[in-house]
């Protein structure tokens, strides 16, 4: 898919639930090029669960995944057009950094380019990395990959203030590129970045048009 190309994402009608407890009712998500979608929700709302449903790391009751023209099922085939930085780590602690990226057949030296203290560690293995690092070069493989959409779900975590400025400097680069979807609990650092907003609750999603809306479906207070 070329960067000139304005690619969309949908799921939609996702049910999720696990025995009597209702996790998602009909939730949905979209993303298309040239946007960042930003959704938040309270702690236990269902927000990881519902980007493991749409990578199919679980298995949903219900699932509509449509990217462009074409319904997408599998994990492996919502691996080619989506890349998920999940909360927990991927990176293999015992390989080196360098041969990650050869693997990714990733730039390390445009990543160098964007984090100038990685210079210092291209034979470094992940292992040795302080888990700030390691997040940063998670971040930085899923954003300047050649899928068309990404996921972000906690990216700020872990991370300095001036670390997060320079991921925020690079989702407003990469979101050129791709559609990005991010999730985060730092909610300030999210909306600094994203043109739109979604948040979830009680196994719904709805679109937050203005700041009272946060305050009118539960996340912030009054």
């Amino acid at each position: 898919m070329s960067s000139s190309v304005k690619d969309t994402l949908l799921a939609d009608s996702i049910r999720l639930s696990f025995g009597t407890r209702n996790v998602l009712n009909g939730a949905w998500l979209r993303s298309r090029t040239g946007t960042v979608t930003g959704v938040l929700g309270r702690n236990g709302s269902g927000k990881s669960c519902m980007f493991r449903a749409i990578m199919g790391e679980l298995r949903s009751q219900d699932l509509y995944v449509r990217v462009n023209d074409s319904i997408v099922t599998g994990s492996m085939e919502m691996g080619r057009y989506i890349k998920y930085l999940a909360q927990k780590p991927f990176l293999p602690p015992k390989m080196k950094l360098r041969e990650i990226f050869e693997f990714f057949e990733a730039d390390y030296n445009a990543f160098v380019a964007d984090f100038p203290q990685f210079a210092q560690y291209p034979s470094s293995r992940v292992g040795e990395l302080s888990g700030g690092e390691v997040r940063i070069a998670e971040i930085w493989l899923c954003l300047c990959s050649r899928s068309p959409f990404c996921i972000l779900d906690e990216p700020f975590s872990y991370l300095a203030p001036v670390a997060v400025e320079v991921v925020q400097k690079l989702i407003r680069r990469e979101k050129h590129n791709k559609g990005i979807i991010i999730s985060d609990h730092n909610y300030e650092a999210l909306l600094e970045v994203a043109d739109e907003v979604l948040l979830l609750s009680d196994g719904y999603v709805h679109q937050v048009q203005e700041h009272s809306d946060l305050v009118r479906y539960g996340y912030l207070r009054g």
